[in-house]
């Protein structure tokens, strides 16, 4: 029984260790895109934002892009979740005002916002 249990320690501590390095990847990611060092290039030059069906097509290009940005990852991780969505929204609002077209804003005022209850 010794035996088994000491083949089996460095393998747990390998794991343990694994563990702890993919981590602190994860926040060091979070934090990353917290402070906004994450970013992607969106080209529209083939639309016309000012003509609805455009900025329609644009406002799904500027989504895709927040969330390649942000990370589409799944997780039970509250915080981690509620990080990943406070990166998306910011991203979103911040590309939909650099564009400054009023269709486009339009759409984006009218985008339903989901919003999960928090436990006080």
């Amino acid at each position: 029984m010794l035996m088994h249990q000491s083949r089996l320690a460095p393998s747990r501590i390998i794991a343990v260790a694994l563990a702890i390095g993919v981590a602190s990847l994860i926040a060091d990611v979070a934090a990353a895109k917290e402070i906004g060092q994450f970013s992607t290039v969106v080209k529209y030059s083939d639309l016309d934002p000012s003509q609805t069906a455009d900025a329609a097509r644009l406002y799904a290009r500027l989504k895709f892009a927040a969330d390649k940005v942000c990370g589409v990852e799944m997780t039970r991780d509250l915080k981690v979740q509620r990080q990943r969505d406070a990166c998306y929204v910011q991203a979103l609002n911040e590309a939909v005002e650099k564009v400054n077209q009023p269709q486009l804003t339009a759409l984006h005022a009218a985008e339903p916002r989901i919003r999960v209850a928090r436990k006080s």
